[in-house]
């Protein structure tokens, strides 16, 4: 039988044997010295327990005592042993049976009598081996609860026998399963099973690599044979259980301890049944959930054992090693892993995992609320050398990612069992699937799950439209009290109705949209009701303004020709309502009539966004654009009308006349032609990730717009000098007129 090695000092080597010669080599240069004597090693059986009855039930027995066959069981071998039975005081030993083979199992039993007073009595059977000269014997003991008259109970529920409240009851595992099954009975109630049963060629498995690593045999010369037998075992039916995997696990864990013991490295002969097992454990990720608590310890060594035996690898074949749930290829430069890739200008060792995300632990970043969903990536350096560090990755999963979503690039942080950012820098909106990291280590991409939010948004925009709101009531106003007054001619007439007809609309708007600010609080017939009613007065809004866009036109196109009453009243009235009402309609009926989640969010009580030209909102953005588009090249006539003045009023004029008409035209006719709405469109195409330009052109757009009904007031109303004028003559009026009245009181008082 060959030596195995158990230490090295220097160059001192020492050897031991289960059953054989113990050796003791000393190496100086090419030659050896050799010490050697026999050893024969006594071995102790593994026990297993039970009673049967597990917990006599003493309630209707007439009898003081109870009688209970306890088995003790462990696997043959060639060792022969001498059984003995002890109890306690409240028990004694009525008749040992003859040993009793069930396949490779061998089992004792005893009937023992036990006192129905007590309320627990204690069995022990134990196993002596004679030929070992210390260390003889290994007892295993029983402890058996009795059900009293008083006693608490969990009712029986098959297979599970009744059992006395807070112990726990146990069964023998299934076919030739090793361990137990066990269910707890706590307060009357039972638990879920928890199952320790691992199948036997695994338990097998386990049996030897514990003898390699007590130092009996050479891990370079049976690490062939064991990752075929690990790799066969993880593939049948009855694998996908949590004491299966975890046996698995601990199997390659302590493999890899012994082969860095013993300075093994693996190498291309075992990594594909290595892998192949590594693949085949994450088959069904529901089995890693552990019976007994919720942690996630399992997922956390699988991945250190993976990672640690990777790190003790001598590849030297590019070829990838691919499985279902696990990849492993040696790079140079760039290589895949299911739905990621690496690019490198170093060598490395790159592992793809398939479904491990669903089992790790959930990231716990600070301040971000994000979640794992994709391939987890183990990055290694070939034979752990200190190469380049830095590493780029890609992953697919950033293709998902919805619209103002961060993502974080993490490592597995081993020092805190959790993920981090730390080193790691996300490639943003431009190039959202790229990850860069400054180490090696465990990665992944993540996803937050909610939606990057600006502060103090929701505050402005409600603050704004109040402002608005009495902005416009007040426009309304003073359009009804100077309209005699300032309206003397069809142009003027045509640009007061368009403005009146936007301030009246764009305040049922935005009292809609207050109304709707809280969709909670909303029943969805409202919430209907209420986008139905902003949709169409915000499109009318928009429309007004069109018709306002196209009476400045006109009169700076065609100077000489004046629009008619009948023609622009017949244009307004359909631009207006009449083509708002087309939109909203045909907008409505296409949308399944209007169904929730179709034509409308419950969420915003607003259009429904779903993608690039996709959802009920285009219903609204692409005639507002189109109707801004028209507006802003208005504004740019104008401005071009004052650019290029004629020839008489260019003597009269200088450059800073021109520039400050433009800037006043400018700052008049953008609230009511809705140039503001720009900032719209360019706050749709930035991505709030896209950090600060998405938050300037945000603000920006929310200060200006909440506010539109405000600058209408002060630009149209306030800042029209025929409408000041008019409205202090009708006020010095008022006060002219009450004046002389409380003159004239007094004489009347007088005549009286």
């Amino acid at each position: 039988m060959s030596a195995v090695l158990i230490t090295t000092l220097k160059n001192h080597s020492i050897y031991l044997l289960s059953e054989g010669t113990f050796t003791c080599v000393y190496t100086k240069k090419s030659i050896e010295y050799r010490a050697s004597k026999e050893l024969d090693i006594a071995l102790l059986p593994e026990i297993q327990a039970l009673s049967d009855p597990q917990f006599p039930d003493c309630r209707d027995s007439k009898s003081a005592t109870k009688e209970c066959t306890i088995t003790c069981s462990f696997r043959k071998s060639t060792e022969n042993y001498n059984d003995s039975w002890a109890s306690d005081g409240n028990s004694y030993i009525k008749e040992k049976k003859p040993p009793e083979t069930n396949g490779n199992i061998l089992s004792y039993k005893a009937v023992v009598t036990i006192n129905c007073k007590e309320e627990k009595v204690n069995v022990s059977c134990t196993f002596t081996n004679n030929r070992s000269k210390s260390n003889k014997s290994r007892t295993q003991n029983v402890e058996i609860p009795i059900i009293k008259l008083d006693s608490k109970i969990c009712q029986k529920n098959d297979p599970w026998p009744i059992a006395k409240s807070n112990y726990t009851a146990k069964l023998p595992c299934a076919g030739s399963a090793v361990g137990l099954r066990t269910r707890a009975c706590i307060d009357e109630k039972w638990k879920n099973e928890v199952s320790s049963c691992v199948n036997q060629d695994l338990h097998d498995i386990q049996k030897d690599v514990q003898e390699l690593n007590k130092g009996i045999g050479f891990i370079k010369d049976n690490a062939k044979e064991i990752f075929e037998r690990i790799k066969e075992s993880t593939t049948i039916k009855t694998f996908n259980s949590f004491a299966n995997i975890n046996t698995s696990i601990s199997i390659l864990e302590v493999m890899n301890n012994v082969s860095q013991r013993q300075k093994n490295l693996w190498n291309d002969e075992v990594i594909p049944d290595f892998v192949n097992t590594a693949s085949n454990v994450l088959n069904d990720t529901k089995s890693w959930e552990n019976p007994e608590n919720d942690d996630t310890n399992l997922s956390i060594k699988y991945l250190h054992t993976i990672e640690g035996m990777v790190n003790n690898t001598n590849l030297t074949s590019n070829d990838p090693h691919k499985y279902d749930n696990v990849e492993l290829k040696l790079c140079n430069d760039n290589c895949n892993a299911f739905n990621a890739s690496v690019t490198t200008d170093n060598g490395v060792i790159v592992v793809g995992f398939r479904n491990l995300h669903q089992i790790l632990p959930q990231p716990k970043l600070a301040g971000k609320n994000a979640i794992s969903e994709t391939t987890i990536l183990s990055v290694t350096t070939v034979n752990n050398t200190n190469g380049t560090k830095s590493i780029q990755m890609y992953f697919d999963y950033s293709q998902t990612r919805l619209p103002n979503h961060e993502m974080y690039c993490v490592f597995w942080d081993e020092h805190v069992n959790n993920w981090s950012d730390t080193g790691c820098k996300w490639g943003g909106v431009t190039n959202p699937e790229i990850c860069k990291c400054d180490h090696n280590s465990a990665f992944t991409i993540l996803m937050s799950k909610d939606e990057e939010i600006l502060p103090y948004m929701d505050e402005l925009t409600y603050v704004g439209l109040g402002i608005s709101i009495i902005s416009l009531v007040l426009c309304l106003i003073i359009e009804i009290l100077v309209w005699d007054a300032v309206v003397k001619s069809d142009i003027s007439n045509f640009r007061h109705v368009a403005v009146f007809n936007i301030a009246l609309c764009m305040l049922f708007a935005h009292c809609a949209f207050l109304v709707s600010a809280e969709p909670k609080k909303i029943i969805p017939q409202w919430c209907s009701i209420l986008t139905v009613v902003k949709h169409f007065f915000f499109l009318a809004v928009f429309f007004w303004m069109l018709c306002l866009s196209f009476v400045i036109l006109h009169q700076i196109i065609f100077v000489f020709d004046h629009l008619r009453k009948r023609v622009f009243w017949g244009l307004s009235i359909t631009l207006g309502y009449v083509c708002p009402i087309l939109c909203v309609a045909i907008t409505f009926i296409t949308f399944n009539n209007g169904e929730a989640d179709q034509y409308y969010s419950k969420k915003t009580c607003w259009l429904v966004y779903k993608g690039t030209l996709k959802g009920s909102i285009y219903a609204f953005i692409l005639p507002v654009g189109t109707i801004v588009f028209i507006n802003l090249f208005t504004l740019a006539v104008v401005i071009m009308k004052i650019a290029t003045p004629t020839v008489s009023e260019a003597k009269a004029r200088d450059e800073k006349d021109v520039a400050k008409s433009m800037i006043k035209t400018i700052v008049f006719l953008s609230p009511v032609l809705g140039i503001t709405w720009i900032f719209g469109f360019f706050m749709i195409s930035l991505d709030l990730t896209l950090k600060p330009w998405a938050q300037v052109v945000n603000y920006t757009f929310t200060v200006l717009n909440s506010l539109q009904g405000f600058f209408i007031l002060l630009t149209n109303c306030i800042g029209e000098k025929k409408v000041r004028d008019a409205l202090v003559k009708r006020f010095k009026g008022s006060k002219q007129s009450a004046h002389s009245k409380v003159k004239a009181q007094p004489k009347r008082h007088l005549l009286l």
